[in-house]
């Protein structure tokens, strides 16, 4: 699953690069805080795996899917303080967090399957 994740945080880090070429900073602010999830997942599984020498216990992982997840909707929503309009932010809060909730669901239930 980290290389999934991996592919979600080059995409988002492509999205991320083009707004700031385009100088729209607050697309920029926006939009990082969608791959902390899936980056901080592909850290914890390096870590583990490749430094440590073992699989991320399924606990751990949860902890870390959880706390990842708390801290990528509360920037989601001081994110969308630097959007004009409740027409951008509205949908951008809905849509954020929808995807950290599927995400963190796909993760943990990776996880519990193992």
């Amino acid at each position: 699953m980290a290389i999934e994740c991996l592919v979600i945080t080059l995409i988002l880090a492509a999205v991320v690069f083009s707004f700031a070429q385009a100088d729209r900073i607050r697309w920029v602010i926006a939009t990082i805080p969608l791959g902390i999830l899936p980056l901080v997942n592909c850290i914890a599984d390096f870590i583990c795996t490749n430094i440590i020498g073992c699989e991320l216990p399924r606990n751990i992982a949860v902890i870390i899917i959880i706390i990842s997840v708390m801290a990528s909707c509360v920037w989601i929503g001081i994110a969308s303080g630097f959007l004009r309009t409740n027409r951008m932010k509205i949908p951008y809060i809905s849509v954020g967090i929808a995807f950290n909730i599927v995400l963190a669901l796909i993760l943990v239930n990776y996880y519990l399957c193992l």
